[in-house]
């Protein structure tokens, strides 16, 4: 039985390249499932807190007969998840501070796998400084757009690693570097709704702390199209 998953989904699944892996929030099990008819895994543990996804992800993975090559488990974040059990660590589609809890409350499994892919909803520049300051460094990550919404995918995996600049942890230096189309999109359209913003508040009565917040914003996506324009 084929199956077909959204973009979002697809990319966070391209970036895994180990053949065991667990994925936490797994939903109704797209991304194990679709991993394994592609041959890309060998073993996924599909986890999810609510029992109701996990049942239709168990139906999910039955009706392509991958039972032997997928187990589901009940529990909170990597809580069901043994240390060593896994190379590959995919969390998606949900918070970055969620992200980082998760991640936070079981370290000593997150620090054994060799591969995290995460695809933070919510707070991305949190997520990468926590990857930098937990032995962890940014291998690859991708910026784009499905149905209408603008997703961040990263891989990371071991290594020493920082960014200098607040705009590389804000919008990923890898995209950057490579003048991702997309984001460059995503930031002329910020700023394009901050100076609107600027000029209701300027109208309404002044909130000079707020307004600088703003222009703060808008010079470091100023300063991040300059480097499109770089060669």
């Amino acid at each position: 039985m084929a199956i077909e998953i959204s973009l979002r989904l697809k990319k966070v699944a391209d970036f895994v390249s180990e053949k065991t892996m667990a994925d936490i929030g797994t939903d109704h099990g797209y991304v194990p499932i679709y991993m394994a008819l592609n041959g890309k895994i060998e073993k996924a543990i599909a986890c999810d807190i609510n029992k109701g996804p996990l049942e239709k992800a168990e139906k999910n993975i039955a009706a392509n007969n991958l039972k032997s090559v997928i187990e589901t488990r009940l529990g909170s974040g990597l809580e069901p998840i043994e240390k060593g059990e896994v190379n590959s660590i995919v969390i998606a589609g949900m918070g970055g501070m969620l992200m980082i809890d998760i991640l936070e409350n079981k370290k000593e499994v997150y620090q054994n796998a060799k591969e995290l892919i995460l695809q933070p909803q919510l707070d991305i520049d949190e997520v990468r400084k926590y990857i930098h300051k937990n032995g962890f460094k940014i291998a690859d990550e991708d910026f784009f757009i499905d149905a209408g919404k603008y997703y961040t995918v990263i891989k990371a995996v071991h290594g020493e690693e920082s960014y200098n600049n607040e705009a590389d942890y804000i919008f990923g230096k890898i995209n950057i570097e490579r003048k991702n189309p997309y984001l460059r999109k995503y930031i002329e359209h910020k700023m394009s709704v901050n100076e609107k913003i600027i000029e209701n508040i300027s109208r309404n009565g002044s909130d000079s702390e707020k307004i600088k917040e703003i222009e703060n914003e808008n010079s470091i996506c100023r300063e991040v199209l300059n480097r499109y324009e770089n060669k």
